[in-house]
């Protein structure tokens, strides 16, 4: 393979050997990054892009694997070489593993034995970005494959139609509100557009019965976030938002389902996902009742604080909403 310029840094106090170095790798087309400051070279690591790192094992100021611990904290991916000037001053094969240390070069042996290090480097760095990519394809088609049985479920169950993305839509601005970061964004997203994908194997009669449930059907109903949990576990995208998948109908009082958790064994975003989705079930019209108005339906989170519902996020909730009150009523659901 064609290696890319300057992407192959060392760091060493060694500037002869450097130079000398520097002159052999160009000869085969590839480029050098020299540094004989380490925290120079940790900065420029994370500044720019590189596929391999060489690094002497013993210099005066710091050891070559302290470097690297420092390094593997931001890039677990660039290939590392650590370098010593004698076979018996070489790192242990404990400190290579630790520190996922792919190789090593002896300084006094010949400069052919580095390029192979280094191009066996490059090659590694490939089947990784091949992989990751493989991954990501994968964890794409999971999301499809997701899709299209939500939008089953969506199909046949006129409520459940439209109210994953109703809940994502008010998740995503209630974790605004709440300053969460973009990771718990992301997990809240995804659980809430996918949260009733369980309904898929709750069979219509059950499902769509018109008239009040039996003890035994509802019993049925309460088995979908299970299934949605064991539907999704099968892609790695939602390993994170499982949990809000499987517990979004816990209770404070630990009279929810399906395990019965309270109090703080239920996660917090799962208290979160939770108050979205309770929100958007009153505001939408059942066949049993009209959808309560903005103000009913606070009221009922209100009431529901500290038993259903985690007490503190409750009132935060009554709180965003009656700030974002346009984006509320334009968000729920009109009669028809």
């Amino acid at each position: 393979m064609s290696p890319k310029k300057n992407n192959v840094l060392i760091i060493d106090d060694d500037i002869g050997l450097m130079q000398a170095m520097e002159i052999v790798l160009d000869s085969y087309g590839i480029g050098l990054s020299k540094f004989t400051e380490p925290i120079a070279a940790i900065q420029e690591l994370k500044v720019n892009k590189h596929d391999v790192l060489v690094v002497n094992y013993l210099m005066s100021m710091i050891r070559g694997d302290e470097i690297v611990k420092l390094v593997r904290e931001f890039d677990k991916e660039i290939y590392i070489i650590l370098m010593s000037a004698h076979k018996d001053l070489a790192p242990s094969i404990d400190i290579m593993r630790s520190l996922d240390i792919q190789a090593f070069f002896e300084k006094g042996a010949r400069f052919d034995d580095l390029i192979l290090l280094i191009e066996s480097g490059y090659k590694y760095v490939e089947q990784m970005n091949e992989i990751k990519q493989m991954s990501m394809t994968i964890s794409n088609f999971g999301v499809e494959i997701a899709t299209v049985l939500k939008n089953a479920v969506d199909a046949k169950d006129n409520y459940t139609k439209e109210h994953s993305d109703r809940v994502a839509i008010y998740a995503d601005k209630f974790a605004e509100y709440l300053n969460l970061n973009d990771e718990d964004r992301k997990i809240l997203s995804l659980a809430a557009n996918f949260h009733d994908i369980g309904k898929i194997g709750i069979a219509d009669a059950v499902l769509l019965k018109k008239g009040k449930l039996t003890d035994e059907e509802y019993e049925t109903i309460k088995l979908h976030p299970v299934i949605g949990e064991t539907i999704l576990a099968s892609s790695e995208t939602f390993k994170d938002a499982l949990p809000l998948v499987r517990h979004h109908h816990e209770r404070i009082d630990g009279k929810g389902y399906p395990d019965k958790l309270k109090g703080d064994e239920i996660p917090y975003l799962v208290k979160v996902i939770s108050i979205c989705d309770t929100f958007d079930a009153l505001t939408s019209r059942r066949v049993y009742r009209d959808g309560y108005t903005l103000e009913d339906a606070l009221a009922e989170i209100k009431r529901s604080a500290g038993t259903q519902l985690d007490e503190n996020l409750s009132n935060k909730f009554i709180e965003f909403a009656n700030r974002e009150n346009e984006f509320i009523l334009k968000t729920i659901p009109r009669e028809k």
